[in-house]
């Protein structure tokens, strides 16, 4: 398994998990950092099966739907 993938056998966990990051977040603001957090579909291991790809980015970077992103 990859190290930047987090895997939960519990919604309830990987909510708590959700909510955990966008509060890191915003202590990261300052910084000009964030966690970015992207759900994997239809994953399924004996580990569990909400899994979320994680990865350390720049604050000020467009996501999708953003003005100025592009594909």
């Amino acid at each position: 398994m990859n190290s930047n993938i987090i895997v939960f056998n519990d919604s309830y966990k990987a909510d708590g998990f959700v909510d955990g990051v966008d509060f890191i977040n915003k202590y990261l603001e300052k910084n000009e950092l964030k966690i970015k957090l992207q759900f994997i579909e239809d994953f399924v291991s004996d580990e569990g099966e909400f899994a979320y790809c994680t990865s350390i980015v720049l604050d000020d970077l467009p996501e999708k739907g953003d003005y100025g992103y592009e594909s």
